[in-house]
Parts: C-alpha cells; structure tokens; sequence
C-alpha cells in the first residue's frame, strides 16, 4: 500500500526512535484532578494502551518492516490517538502530562 503523506524519518532520527515516542505520546496523560475524574482518565488509558498495542503487532507480524512502515505506525498512532482527547476530565493543576507507571 502508498502512503504519499507519511512524513519521512527526520533528520538525525530513525524509524524506531520516531514509534518510540509516538507511543510514550500516545500514552501521557495528565494526572486526573479528582477521584471522581480517575474512571475517566482509567478508561482513556486503556483505549490509547490498546492502539499502541495494535501499532506494535503490525510491526511485529512484519519482518520486513523498514523505517517508512515505522513511520507509517507512528503516524497512524498519533492520528488514531486523537480520537481520544484528554479532555472528558479535569486535570490535576500544575502537573503536566506524564508516564505513569
């Protein structure tokens, strides 16, 4: 399949690097500000959880895969992410997105 509009790999990057924080992306989040707000920010989780995984099988099951399909799955798993803003709750103040373990 052609994808025209993938973006190449950048400069100085590789098609590895590029996934890699596609999905340390697609999975910060903000602190919820609430107990109330947890739920909500459980559920948004778990979907962005389930695309990295979806993104990472794709990779996996390809052993030909080069840097234009890494960019391909980082590219899509940035779009698909968007599909799940993190904006149904209320964030912690002063806390930016982060990694949580």
């Amino acid at each position: 399949m052609n994808h025209p509009a993938i973006r190449p790999v950048p400069p100085g990057s590789s098609g590895v690097r590029e996934l890699l924080l596609a999905i340390t992306d697609t999975l910060m989040l903000p602190k919820p500000a609430t107990l109330a707000d947890e739920t909500t920010y459980l559920r948004l989780h778990r979907a962005r959880a389930r695309l990295v995984l979806f993104a990472c099988r794709r990779i996996l099951t390809d052993r030909e895969a080069d840097d234009h399909d890494l960019m391909i799955a980082a590219d899509s798993l940035r779009n698909y992410a968007g599909d799940f803003p993190d904006d149904p709750y209320e964030h912690e103040a002063g806390h930016a997105a982060e990694l949580t373990p």
